[in-house]
């Protein structure tokens, strides 16, 4: 090679190297460099990958122009320096790799991450390395050949995909929304995420479940009209799908709403290519849906019945009363009981409460607690069941006071509850019983009021029974107790008290 051109090249690095006079580095001048350095030196300086050689035991650095744009600021004064100079972050790693090779060994690194200060403040970088020994003519180690790929953007970017996964993935837990990709090219290929999963019932390997697998769980009243509208769906030039269905979940057999919606991709001539979406268990609403149209059932059942509930009250006030100042205290007194109860079934809200209050309350709708015979302990109930409760005992008042015991001068009602321990598990029993009025003759028919009382108390919808018997009705309720007050055994308190 003519030492007057070497190295040669038209690179950054080769242009500084032509220039050097001898003071810039160790060795001295580029002519008087070992033939081996000056070969392997022009081999790397034109490479676009970067790369640098370790010269000797004190790791000289000598580098082509990919090399120097990941030094940064640091180059040009680095070139020909020690790494352990140049780079005193790393020194103690150079110093091992240095040791390693010259001992005979090959290192191979990736995503090797660094903090280095290449721009004159601290910076994570991460690396590729690959390090290699150079041999002089007699096989001796003199250098180490060092071929680097910056990933820095790299990983960074694979970082943020995996931070906005792990969010998406929380906000997916926390909304419970699951979501699915449908390739429609052919066989309806399915991805379901681990949310959807969960939500769905379903185990880790279901993700690629298949089309067919995804109808078996569709609630066999649901299925038929669900996998119609989808195939519709589809058939058509639509670009959104959207449903609710009920599914049996595989895993334990509840049955849960589902809310689906997708986007649908189609190509330029509307057949449908790929659908993305996402399915949430809307199951809590459709339950809140269906509780709520019960009660407004029964506020028009309510709002029918209070003109009849006020003319009983009347006719009995009026039938008592010593004089018409009597009547209107005992009957405003009255009417102001009714109200209280109202509002305590249009307002859906009550905090937990003593059935004691609850009976008191009902109890002075009718306005003479002389005809109730009451027992029972205190015993605090959840917010549901305190409202329930309230409906079934209102109910009963009300049907008392318009056609039964309570509905002449001389008929009563015994009204008793405790909580008995059946095989370690606490359970509540209400009865009511009528006496003393009209004869009583059993409806052709369940009217709305039967059907409010065996469906709105917690777990007791195997646990009430009607019977009208000769002397008056004959109602009992029986519901675990940890249904009624919340999974709280101490709301029990088995203290006698009676209103």
């Amino acid at each position: 090679m003519d030492q007057r051109i070497w190295p040669a090249g038209d690179s950054a690095v080769a242009n500084l190297l032509r220039g050097w006079t001898g003071a810039e580095t160790a060795l001295g001048a580029p002519a008087d460099w070992p033939v081996v350095l000056r070969k392997a030196l022009q081999l790397i300086l034109p490479s676009p990958s970067p790369m640098v050689l370790l010269w000797g035991e004190q790791a000289l650095m000598f580098y082509n122009d990919g090399y120097a744009a990941i030094a940064g600021a640091r180059h040009p004064q680095i070139l020909g320096m020690s790494a352990y100079e140049g780079w005193p972050e790393v020194a103690d790693y150079n110093r091992e790799v240095v040791t390693r090779v010259f001992a005979g060994e090959t290192l191979s690194y990736r995503d090797l991450s660094f903090v280095l200060y290449r721009n004159e403040r601290p910076e994570e970088v991460w690396l590729d390395i690959d390090y290699s020994p150079i041999p002089n003519e007699t096989g001796v180690t003199v250098g180490v050949l060092a071929i680097l790929t910056e990933t820095t953007e790299r990983v960074k970017a694979e970082e943020l995909l995996r931070r906005r996964e792990r969010e998406l993935a929380q906000v997916q837990r926390i909304g419970r929304i699951g979501g699915l990709e449908v390739d429609l090219r052919s066989g309806f290929r399915n991805r379901r995420s681990p949310e959807y999963l969960t939500i769905h019932g379903l185990p880790p390997d279901a993700a690629q479940e298949s089309h067919e697998a995804w109808v078996a769980r569709i609630h066999p009243e649901d299925r038929a009209a669900v996998d119609k509208h989808f195939r519709d769906t589809l058939a058509g030039d639509a670009m959104e799908y959207q449903a609710e269905y009920r599914i049996v979940r595989p895993s334990d057999g509840q049955v849960r709403w589902i809310s689906a919606v997708a986007q649908i991709e189609r190509d330029a001539q509307g057949r449908a290519q790929r659908l993305v979406g996402a399915h949430r268990d809307v199951t809590e609403r459709r339950e809140a849906e269906a509780e709520q149209r019960l009660l407004m059932q029964e506020l028009a059942h309510r709002v029918k019945n209070t003109m009849a509930m006020i003319q009983a009250i009347a006719s009995q006030t009026l039938r008592s009363a010593a004089s018409l100042e009597a009547a209107n205290e005992s009957f405003t007194a009255r009417l102001g009981a009714l109200a209280r109860a109202h509002d305590l079934l249009v307002s859906g809200q009550r905090a937990d409460a003593n059935i004691v209050d609850i009976v008191r309350s009902i109890m002075g709708i009718q306005g003479d607690s002389r005809r109730f015979d009451v027992e029972g302990g205190d015993i605090v109930l959840g917010p549901k069941a305190a409202l329930a409760l309230t409906l079934i005992l209102h109910e009963l008042t009300t049907n008392a006071v318009k056609y039964g015991a309570l509905s002449n001068a001389t008929g009563r009602v015994g009204l008793s509850w405790r909580v008995d321990e059946i095989e370690g598990v606490h359970q509540f029993r209400l009865r009511w019983q009528e006496s003393g009025g009209p004869p009583v003759t059993p409806p052709s028919r369940s009217g709305f009021g039967s059907r409010l009382i065996a469906r709105s108390f917690p777990g007791a919808r195997e646990g009430t029974a009607s019977v009208f018997l000769p002397g008056g009705l004959l109602f009992t309720l029986d519901a675990p107790f940890d249904a009624l007050a919340g999974g709280r055994e101490e709301g029990f308190l088995p203290s006698a008290a009676s209103p």
